[in-house]
C-alpha cells in the first residue's frame, strides 16, 4: 500500500517576470546569480559532439537520418493504431541525457501513441527496450519488435502479481505511459461517497483500476525488484489542480472522477522515494492537452516544475516523449513532478488570467509567471533546470465538489423541466380557447 511522503517543507516563491528564461533549440539554460537578474538571462552554448542518429520522422512515409548534439556532461491505453510513421519529432533535439550502457527500460503502455514514441527514440538511441502490452500481436506491438524493442504481454489490473514482476525482472527504469477514460455513467453518482462498492471496483475499464490501483501494483513491483533505479508516471496537467478548480471539477464529473485517481496514483508513485528495503527514484510528467503533430510552426513548450502551475494548452506527444525520456535519465529530475504544455508564441514570461473586483465586474488581468515556469523551444535545455520536489501530495476530497456541479445541473434541468411544462400548458389551454 501506497504511503505519502513527509516531512518536506512547502515551496513557495513569489512571481517574478524578471526571471522567466527562454530557451532556444540550440542553446542550454543559465541560472540566475541574482535575484535581480535582467528580464532575459542569455544561455551560454556547451560545445557537443556531434552524434548520427537514425529516427523515425513526425512526416509519414519518411525516415530521417540526422545529425543531432550530444550533451554528456549532462544529465493512454495500448493503440493498435499507433505507427512508427509519426512517432517522432521532425528535428534531432540536442542535449538529450546519454544513459548508462547497461540500462534496461521498460515502457508500461509502449504502443500508445506517446509509449510509441518514447520507444522509438530508446531504441534509436541503442538503449535496449521491453514493453508491456495486452496485446503482444497487434500492428503497433510487431512494429515495436521490428526495432528491436522485447514484447511482452502484461496489465496492471490484473490481480496476479506474477506477470508484472516478471516484466520488471532485472529492469534499471520503468515508465508508466498508460491511462484509462472512461464516461460517468448516471448510476456512477449513487457511488461518489461509497468507493467500496460500483463499478470502481468490479470494472477494470474504470480510472480507479488503471490509473490508482494499477498504478500502484507496478510502483510496488519497482519497489520489490531491487534492480529498478527510477519509476516515471505520465499523467495530466489537470492531477495538479485544486479540487474546486472548474476543469478538474468538470473532468471528474465527465469522466467517471478521473482527477482524483490519477492523483491517487501520483501518491502512490511518490511513496516510492521511502520505499522499503531500497527506496526508488520517482519522477511524473504531466502533459497538457494533446496534439498528434509535430510542435506548430512559431510555438513554443511551456514547462514547469516545483508545485508551480503551468498555462494550460495543446502540447504535441513529440514533445511530451522527449520530456518524458529527460525524466528517465537526467539526474537532476529524480523525485520531481514537471507539468508540460504548448504555447503559440512566447509569452515572454507573462500570462492574462481572469479576475474580477467590485469597480470593473469581470476581466482579465496580466500575471507574471512562476520562477518554476520555463518556456522556449529546448525541451531538454529546460529540463535541466529541473528540480525535486519539496512539496507534500495528498489524497484531495474531489466528491464535495462534484456533487455541488451535480445538483446545480439536476436543479438547472429542474426548472428547464417546469418552465417547459408551464409554456406547454398555456399553449393547451389558448388552443382549447380557440376552439
Amino acid at each position: 500500500h501506497a504511503r505519502t511522503m513527509t516531512s518536506c517543507a512547502s515551496l513557495t516563491q513569489a512571481p517574478r517576470a524578471a526571471h522567466h528564461r527562454v530557451f532556444s533549440a540550440s542553446s542550454t539554460p543559465a541560472r540566475a546569480a541574482s535575484k535581480r537578474s535582467s528580464p532575459c538571462v542569455h544561455p551560454r552554448v556547451l560545445s557537443r559532439a556531434s552524434v548520427s542518429t537514425s529516427y523515425h520522422s513526425s512526416r509519414k512515409g519518411t525516415r530521417v537520418v540526422s545529425t543531432r548534439a550530444d550533451a554528456s556532461s549532462t544529465p493512454k491505453g495500448d493503440s493498435a493504431s499507433a505507427s512508427l510513421d509519426d512517432a517522432s519529432p521532425a528535428a534531432v533535439p540536442a542535449g538529450r541525457p546519454v544513459p548508462d550502457a547497461d540500462e534496461l527500460v521498460l515502457v508500461v503502455g509502449g504502443a500508445g501513441r506517446v509509449g510509441t514514441r518514447l520507444v522509438t527514440t530508446l531504441r534509436s538511441m541503442g538503449v535496449a527496450t521491453r514493453v508491456v502490452t495486452r496485446d503482444p500481436s497487434s500492428a503497433a506491438s510487431a512494429a515495436l519488435r521490428a526495432l528491436g524493442a522485447e514484447i511482452v504481454r502484461g496489465d496492471v489490473t490484473d490481480d496476479d502479481f506474477d506477470e508484472i514482476d516478471a516484466a520488471v525482472a532485472g529492469c534499471t527504469r520503468v515508465v508508466a505511459c498508460f491511462g484509462a477514460q472512461r464516461i460517468s455513467k448516471p448510476s456512477d453518482a449513487l457511488f461518489l461517497f461509497d468507493e467500496t462498492r460500483g463499478p470502481n471496483v468490479f470494472d477494470k475499464t474504470h480510472p480507479a483500476a488503471v490509473n490508482h490501483r494499477g498504478v500502484a501494483r507496478l510502483a510496488e513491483a519497482c519497489a520489490r525488484s531491487g534492480t529498478v533505479r527510477r519509476f516515471v508516471r505520465v499523467t495530466g496537467m489537470s492531477a495538479g489542480y485544486a479540487p474546486f478548480d472548474f476543469v478538474a471539477v468538470a473532468l471528474n464529473a465527465v469522466l467517471s472522477m478521473t482527477i482524483r485517481w490519477q492523483r491517487l496514483g501520483e501518491v502512490a508513485t511518490r511513496a516510492l522515494a521511502e520505499a522499503e528495503p531500497r527506496p526508488v527514484e520517482y519522477a511524473v510528467v504531466r502533459p497538457g492537452n494533446l496534439l498528434d503533430q509535430p510542435r506548430p510552426a512559431g510555438s513554443v513548450v511551456v514547462l514547469g516544475y516545483g508545485g508551480a502551475r503551468v498555462p494550460a494548452g495543446k502540447v504535441s506527444r513529440d514533445d511530451v516523449a522527449e520530456c518524458v525520456l529527460s525524466a528517465t535519465f537526467a539526474a537532476n529530475a529524480a523525485n520531481a513532478t514537471v507539468g508540460v504544455a504548448g504555447k503559440g508564441a512566447p509569452s515572454g514570461g507573462v500570462a492574462a488570467e481572469m479576475a474580477w473586483d467590485p469597480a470593473r465586474g469581470v476581466h482579465y488581468k496580466t500575471v507574471a509567471l512562476a520562477d518554476e515556469v520555463l518556456e522556449g523551444e529546448d525541451v531538454h535545455a529546460m529540463m535541466r533546470s529541473v528540480r525535486a520536489d519539496q512539496d507534500t501530495l495528498e489524497p484531495q476530497k474531489y466528491q464535495p465538489y462534484v456533487a455541488l456541479l451535480f445538483a446545480l445541473v439536476a436543479g438547472v434541468a429542474a426548472l428547464m423541466s417546469v418552465g417547459v411544462f408551464r409554456l406547454a400548458a398555456k399553449i393547451v389551454r389558448c388552443v382549447l380557447g380557440a376552439a
